[in-house]
């Protein structure tokens, strides 16, 4: 009966983190973390191949259960980019903000040694500049359009990249996808699955690709840097953080733009409930991360 339940409260986990995923800002990491079943996870990745059949034993159920939950919330978040875009990215803004000082804490848990604000400064240039790329291409994939070769690498690339990521805590793979500027393009493939279920699946499958090769060749990497070189890691952490909120106000404006009906408007309204979303995001990021919510 227990192994039946355990079966259950590990697919809700899974269900609570995908969720968590699908959020830019939010860390699935940190919700590991939280559930306290991030060790495990991790060593479930790591060891795949060693304890095979413990690790899907343990790794399955947290699977399914965080595919649920990506299915299910992306519809919902699918419309609040369609028809609220300002605030909905006001406050996915927020949710990044509100995670800094979670891992500059962790940055500051060794000496502080002035050489780790190289990839600092090297992520955050990075950020910078990506957020004037033209991602127009990888975002019209999502219209049915015949996506290329470089298509098909661009989504694997950047998926794999959001997978390596979405395993460290206070860091949301999301965010990564947002600033390569395909965030919308897979959350529309999942909601319209059935829709147009050929040409999604064009799509989500250099995803899925692209975030199981992320997860398990990235927790081992990750896994690596953050043993042997943990305050660099968690200093390129931070720049890609503070970067990532120009780029993802970039995206969300040119996307809105592009779309026959422009909702991204500077209007007192929209700056207002902007502001307060903004800060509602920060606040519920701030406080899933402060040392008394862990206590």
């Amino acid at each position: 009966m227990k192994k039946y339940l355990d079966i259950i409260l590990h697919a809700i986990y899974g269900c609570i983190i995908g969720v968590a995923n699908i959020i830019p800002g939010v860390s699935g990491g940190t919700m590991a973390v939280m559930l306290n079943i991030y060790d495990k996870l991790i060593d479930s990745f790591t060891g795949l191949r060693k304890h095979f059949k413990k690790s899907i034993r343990f790794l399955l159920p947290i699977l399914i259960g965080a595919g649920i939950g990506v299915v299910v919330f992306s519809k919902l978040i699918k419309y609040l980019i369609a028809y609220f875009p300002m605030p909905t990215c006001f406050f996915f803004i927020g949710l990044i903000i509100g995670s800094l000082p979670l891992v500059f804490r962790k940055s500051l848990e060794t000496k502080f040694r002035p050489v780790s604000l190289i990839p600092l400064f090297v992520l955050l240039a990075a950020m910078t500049a990506l957020a004037f790329v033209n991602t127009e291409s990888q975002e019209t994939a999502a219209a049915g359009i015949q996506m290329n070769i470089g298509s098909w690498l661009y989504l694997f690339f950047a998926s794999a990249v959001a997978a390596m990521c979405m395993i460290i805590p206070g860091v949301s793979g999301s965010m990564i996808l947002m600033v390569f500027g395909i965030y919308a393009t897979v959350i529309g493939a999942i909601s319209d699955l059935t829709k147009h279920f050929f040409d999604n699946c064009m799509i989500l499958l250099p995803v899925g690709l692209g975030v199981v090769f992320g997860i398990v060749f990235g927790a081992k990497l990750i896994d690596i840097c953050l043993k042997r070189f943990p305050q660099m890691t968690f200093f390129a952490i931070i720049g890609l953080m503070l970067g990532s909120p120009l780029a993802i106000f970039m995206k969300f404006q040119a996307q809105s733009q592009a779309q026959e009906v422009n909702n991204f408007t500077f209007t007192a309204m929209n700056i207002t409930i902007s502001a307060v979303v903004c800060l509602i995001g920060l606040a519920i990021a701030l406080f899933f991360g402060s040392d008394k919510r862990k206590k």
